[in-house]
């Protein structure tokens, strides 16, 4: 994970890496929250930032997000509490689409909750935060 007070450490890594006989690196580009604003932790080396700077002195996501997600359909987080959430971006459970300890999964799964939280990210991305800045359909190795 790149960020500004490692940036300058990847070469030694990649060294390291040579010696230790490692077969690829990956880095991975940031996720930052509140993004727009800007950041210590986005790298300078444009490169390694998920971000670029605007004109207007605000930060932007680089690639375009379509209007999808494949994980609406595919996977889904329980925490050990039993809440069931869209996907691992909701790292603070924002979202709990329903709770195991009350209904059956195929209840919250195929539930009105869920339903309309599909149908919000298929009309816009936007309109969900945590959606804004997610790295499903992005560029996230650097």
């Amino acid at each position: 994970m790149v960020v500004k007070f490692n940036e300058h450490q990847i070469p030694q890594v990649y060294r390291l890496a040579k010696e230790l006989g490692v077969d690829e690196v990956k880095l991975k580009t940031a996720q930052i929250y509140d993004f727009e604003n800007g950041s210590p932790l986005i790298p300078t080396q444009d490169k390694y930032a998920r971000y670029r700077l605007m004109s207007d002195g605000k930060y932007a996501i680089k690639n375009s997000l379509d209007n999808s997600c494949w994980k609406m359909w595919h996977s889904c987080v329980i925490t050990w509490d039993g809440k069931v959430l869209p996907c691992c971006f909701d790292k603070d459970a924002q979202y709990v689409m329903g709770d195991l300890t009350k209904n059956s999964f195929e209840e919250i799964w195929f539930g009105e909750k869920y339903q309309q939280f599909r149908a919000t990210l298929f009309k816009s991305r936007s309109e969900i935060e945590m959606c804004k800045n997610c790295t499903e359909g992005t560029k996230v190795w650097a």
